[in-house]
This record gives structure tokens, C-alpha cells and sequence, in this order.
């Protein structure tokens, strides 16, 4: 099987590392338009251990490596453009902490959006984290790196600032904390240290991430959605400039279609609203419908859909 093959075996396991083709041609393309490329060899590793040890066996021998997380990227991010060795984290799905008090969790490189999701609904209900628009099985770590949105990007940014604290492994296998937990033990905060930015928006290329924190919110008992079309989308900034004045929406998204004919030509808006009563949710409504849009429904520049 080859001296690579072997060293990783001894590594991770021989039930983690393969090379058969078949497998291979799995791990060679996305779900974009990228050319198929094939690693050489692809390791799951079970620790941070395992993968500290294979970037040390891969920096000595000059071998590539390219970590992949739920493989759902549409741009050719996980695809092995040099062959080498393909790490496929998801194995390494620990939820290790969540901080009530602090709202935070603690998760490794392998965590999945939905695994998360369930976890907090099934023990901790009242708490909810920023879930992007993706397949369950998009990873938190992978939505971080590319720095990707989430339902609560409107008010809170995207999802990668709202990390608190990374580990991280180095090319050279080095291991790396930054935030809070570099100088102490807990994961609550990446502030005042240095900022993180170096491996955030980077996917994977400067370093591993395997352990991530980041910040959680009170979920609300009671969502809305509505939704608002113009066809002049010179007043698509205006609109979305007064719907983010307000501080009400979660999530408001602004996007065109051709397809279907009947929606080429309108700009459409939708704004996700949460509450936790119906009181609450009436108002937020009011403001946001009435008082904000009503002037171009007046105006005959808007039609809109009620909240649902």
C-alpha cells in the first residue's frame, strides 16, 4: 500500500484512511461546476490528535492536504486541485459545551447545522444559534470559514463574527487557541485579545480548525415571515435601509428570478420576524408593514404578502 498509506493507518486507523478508487472519485468533485480532482489518499480523523499528526507527516513529506466538512461548497473549496491527502472531519461531531448563562456552545470540526439545531431544541428549547440557509448537514465550522450567513445575519453580522474562540491546528501540526480560552478556561469571548481574522474566510488554508465557540440566542416562541415586491429595484437599497433602521427583522433577503415568467422583472423582499408573544408579534408587524412599507403600497410602488 505504500509508506503514506501506512503512516496514516498507524494514525487514524486502518477503518479511517482509504485509497480505494472508488472511494477516491467520491471525494474528487462538489456539488458545483469544478473540474473532478482526485486525492491520493482520504483520512478520517476521530481527535485533534490524529490531525496534528497527519499535517506533521504531510509538512515533512510536502504532501497537500485539504480539510472537507459537509461538502456541500459550489465552488471547488474542498475539491483536492494537487491530489495529496483529503481530510474528511465529520467524524469528529462532538457538541462539548453548552453555556447557558453565557449563551455560547462549543463544538468540534465535524458538527453538523442540524445536529446542533436538535441538540438545542431537545436540551436547551429557550436557546437558538444562527442557522444559515443551507442543508442540515452544512457544518458550523465550514459555515464560519467561508463566512457565511445565518438566519440571524441581519441584526448580528455574519457567522463568523459571532465566533468567540477557535483551536486550531497549524501546517506544521502545531496546536493554537485564540479568545478567551487561550488564557483561561473558558470559551466566552474573543475580545480584548487579538482578532481571529486569520483563519476566518480562509477554508481551511491557513490552518484546521477543530473546535469552535460561538455565541447563541433566545429563541423566540413565534416566527413570521412577509413578503414585499417592487419592480423598480432602483428602491431595493432605500427599502432595505428602512427595514434595517427599525431592529426588528432576524433576517431580511432581497433577490430577483426570471424563472417563473410571472416573477421576471420584480425585486422581492422577505423579512423574518420573531417573537415571543402575539402581542409582541402584532407590533413588530405594525411597525415594520404599516409604518415602514405602507408609503409604497400607497404610493402603488409595492404589493406586499402579510406576515404568516
Amino acid at each position: 500500500m505504500g509508506p503514506i498509506y501506512q503512516a496514516l493507518v498507524d494514525i487514524a486507523g486502518e477503518e479511517c484512511v482509504s485509497n480505494r478508487p472508488e472511494e477516491l472519485y467520491i471525494y474528487s468533485f462538489d456539488l458545483g461546476t469544478a473540474d473532478p480532482c482526485r486525492p491520493d489518499y482520504v483520512a478520517s480523523p476521530r481527535t485533534t490528535e490524529h490531525i496534528q499528526d497527519i499535517l506533521r507527516l504531510a509538512n515533512k513529506e510536502n504532501i497537500p492536504v485539504v480539510p472537507l466538512g459537509g461538502g456541500l461548497s459550489l465552488a471547488g473549496l474542498a475539491v483536492p486541485l494537487k491530489g495529496g491527502i483529503l481530510l474528511d472531519l465529520k467524524r469528529m461531531d462532538s457538541i462539548i459545551e453548552v453555556n447557558e448563562k453565557a449563551r455560547y456552545a462549543v463544538v468540534e470540526c465535524g458538527v453538523s447545522q442540524g445536529q446542533l439545531t436538535a441538540y438545542l431544541e431537545r436540551n436547551h428549547p429557550h436557546l437558538t444559534h444562527s442557522e444559515p440557509g443551507a442543508p442540515p448537514s452544512a457544518t458550523i465550522v465550514g459555515n464560519v470559514v467561508i463566512h457565511g450567513q445565518g438566519d440571524l445575519a441581519q441584526p448580528y453580522g455574519f457567522n463568523s463574527d459571532l465566533v468567540n474562540g477557535l483551536e486550531v491546528v497549524l501546517p506544521t501540526g502545531e496546536l493554537c487557541h485564540f479568545g478567551s480560552i487561550a488564557i483561561g478556561a473558558g470559551w466566552f469571548t474573543n475580545h480584548p485579545l487579538p482578532d481571529i481574522g486569520l483563519f476566518l474566510g480562509w477554508c481551511g488554508t491557513t490552518g484546521i480548525i477543530t473546535k469552535v465557540s460561538i455565541r447563541l440566542f433566545p429563541a423566540k416562541k413565534i416566527r413570521g415571515v412577509g413578503t414585499f415586491v417592487v419592480e423598480d429595484e432602483e428602491l431595493i437599497p432605500e427599502i432595505i435601509y428602512r427595514l434595517t433602521h427599525k431592529q426588528m427583522a432576524e433576517d431580511i433577503i432581497a433577490f430577483s428570478s426570471a424563472i417563473p415568467p410571472f416573477a421576471s422583472g420584480l425585486q422581492t423582499i422577505t423579512v423574518n420576524i420573531a417573537a415571543d408573544s402575539e402581542k409582541e408579534l402584532a407590533f413588530k408587524q405594525e411597525i415594520l408593514w404599516d409604518d415602514t412599507l405602507g408609503e409604497y403600497i400607497v404610493r402603488g410602488d409595492g404589493g406586499v404578502s402579510r406576515f404568516c
